[in-house]
């Protein structure tokens, strides 16, 4: 794997060498000084600050910066601008990671910054022709739009090889979760690098003026999601407490939370669905908080009351989060996780695919865990104190089609965990 990785790495700083010989030198600086500062330090700042919205999914004005360079100075100034840029910005960026190899360190720096290089030139092949069609020429924004569409697909082309190359992550996977997002993408960089192209033609300076209204939405971002992040860990704080009061329930949501993502990467699902999915597999039982001991920690089986007790743990939960904007998405993994195929499950009877598709596969990593893991009221039962993944993996094949989604439990057992 690591060969393949130096290959492909190699070949794509080889076209970005071959565009930059070809349309970057010479560069008349003079020419485009101010502008060129000014979008290289935005594009410097843009990248150095960037927002992580999701993991591996970050928010950045650095795309749009990178297109409206191309567009009001054509290749030259936007492969200066993006070697100016970028380079120190990975460098500082990555800087802590170099101990982890300096090749390793070397390959990331160099693949970022060239892929960069090759997009912008693809990009600008379409532009340029594009614009010089007697049908385009006098509409650049269209023709900006499609350069726009150009870039984004080049970019994640070379990104989702890699990926694929690096990780289990199919490329047909990325490329088709990457290109979801087009739609949002255009309406956010692509619309703003139109703008500032827009704004330059006044003066580089009234360009300049637009990095102020820009700095204020980063911060307002900045803090939406930092309190995101706290409101999460508090509500992890939570299922902590219910683990001093359950051993089970909290080292039982930490197993859930892995196998579920995992169980999502397999599906394909995307970046925003795998976070709503950890999310509400890391709190799925946060409605247990309101069980009475005495039932929580019962031995034996439960009576029809306790039971019906117990099943309210559901609504509680639902009811706790229901108020936050930032788990809109998690409320029906943890209202209807315990929901069943055939609709006899609780707490709304819901069966098939009615059921939310992130409720079903926190339900199979649900199940499994439960299975294998140590429960002291099992034995009191007749039944083994836990079982063996490949007892677990015959009672689930058996709920398949009842209480699981059989797909999702076929999948689980072929590319999420494999019993001997």
């Amino acid at each position: 794997m690591l060969v393949k990785v130096r290959v492909y790495v190699a070949l794509v700083v080889a076209l970005s060498v071959f565009v930059f010989v070809t349309h970057a030198v010479p560069f008349n600086l003079e020419a485009y000084a101010a502008i060129f500062i000014i979008l290289s330090l935005g594009s410097f700042l843009a990248q150095l600050y960037e927002l992580e919205v999701l993991p591996h999914h970050s928010l950045s004005t650095h795309m749009a910066i990178s297109l409206a360079s191309l567009f009001i100075g054509g290749l030259p100034l936007a492969i200066w601008v993006a070697i100016a840029s970028t380079l120190p910005a990975e460098i500082m960026l990555r800087w802590n990671r170099r101990k982890a190899g300096v090749l390793r360190f070397v390959d990331v720096v160099l693949f970022n910054v060239s892929q960069l290089v090759v997009c912008l030139g693809v990009a600008s092949l379409f532009f340029n022709r594009l614009t010089g069609l007697p049908g385009l020429a006098g509409n650049s924004y269209l023709a900006m739009s499609l350069a726009f569409i150009v870039y984004t697909f080049a970019n994640l082309f070379l990104v989702a090889i890699i990926i694929a190359i690096t990780s289990e992550e199919r490329f047909r996977t990325v490329m088709r979760i990457g290109s979801k997002r087009l739609p949002l993408q255009f309406l956010s960089m692509g619309v703003l690098a139109m703008l500032m192209y827009t704004l330059n033609r006044e003066s580089p300076f009234t360009l300049a003026l637009m990095f102020v209204p820009m700095s204020l939405v980063h911060y307002s971002v900045q803090g939406y999601l930092k309190l995101g992040r706290e409101s999460h860990l508090a509500f992890k704080k939570i299922t902590d407490l219910l683990e001093q009061r359950d051993q089970y329930t909290g080292d039982h949501s930490d197993e859930v939370e892995e196998l579920s993502v995992r169980l999502g990467r397999a599906l394909g699902m995307s970046d925003e669905e795998l976070e709503a999915v950890k999310a509400g597999a890391a709190i799925h039982d946060i409605g247990k908080i309101a069980i009475p001991d005495a039932i929580l920690h019962k031995r034996g089986g439960l009576t029809d009351e306790e039971y019906e007790i117990m099943k309210t743990h559901t609504t509680i939960g639902a009811e706790i989060i229901q108020d936050l904007s930032i788990y809109r998405n998690v409320i029906p993994i943890v209202l209807h996780e315990h929901e069943h195929w055939d609709g006899g499950g609780y707490p709304h009877g819901l069966a098939g695919d009615v059921i939310p598709l992130a409720a079903r596969v926190v339900a199979v990593a649900d199940v499994y865990s439960a299975l294998t893991t140590k429960r002291p009221y099992r034995p009191p039962q007749g039944k083994p104190l836990q079982y063996t993944p490949d007892e677990a993996q015959a009672i689930m094949t058996d709920m398949s089609g009842t209480v699981l989604d059989p797909r999702l439990v076929e999948i689980f057992f072929r590319r999420v965990v494999s019993p001997a």
